[in-house]
């Protein structure tokens, strides 16, 4: 049976003791119990927050860009929107890569005015690349030990929201930070 939000913010109930009622729903839409409000704010951060730490291979994407069509700042030729599922940029590839010029991309994060709207966006001096950046996959794709870790991180989180146990909750960080230091070892 495939892993989705729910079994995840149990486990991080189950993590808190007392006999945390277990919630219903998935992410985003938890249920009105405190611990769904709760997730509601907490959960796509948290998650974000472990696949960002250590860029895991399974949150692995590649999207070609499209320009926004913005004159981009001076240095740069070109701007592109950041991935709207993307979570952290590793890096942009030549829409045909010279196997003679391995030397990578440049590029730079900023915000520009995109149709009227302050947008995250890439700006680079290559044509049309590939991005190639973590994004947010589906909990039935993670790894045993990125999930544990998100349990963890999880219910440090759930510790202060729903009981206010500022000591459990330092419990429960350093238990989640010893988790997340495995994931530095990990092999690729």
């Amino acid at each position: 049976m495939a892993v989705t939000s729910n079994d995840v913010a149990n486990e991080a109930l189950i993590q808190l003791g007392d006999d945390q009622p277990f919630v219903t729903g998935q992410n985003p839409t938890w249920d009105n119990s405190t611990a769904g409000k709760a997730l509601q704010k907490i959960y796509g951060p948290a998650v974000a927050t472990v696949q960002r730490q250590w860029g895991w291979d399974a949150s692995r994407n590649a999207v070609t860009l499209t320009a926004t069509g913005n004159t981009p700042p001076l240095g740069y030729s070109f701007e592109y929107p950041y991935p709207s599922n993307g979570i952290e940029l590793w890096q942009l590839i030549p829409a045909t890569p010279d196997p003679n010029n391995p030397l990578p991309v440049n590029w730079t994060v900023g915000n520009a005015i995109v149709s009227g709207t302050q947008t995250k966006v890439i700006w680079t001096n290559q044509a049309t690349p590939t991005a190639i950046y973590n994004n947010n996959p589906s909990e039935a794709t993670w790894d045993p030990l990125f999930r544990e870790a998100v349990v963890r991180l999880l219910a440090s989180e759930l510790a202060m929201a729903l009981a206010g146990r500022p000591d459990f909750s330092q419990s429960a960080l350093e238990s989640g930070a010893a988790f997340e230091s495995l994931g530095e070892t990990r092999p690729d």
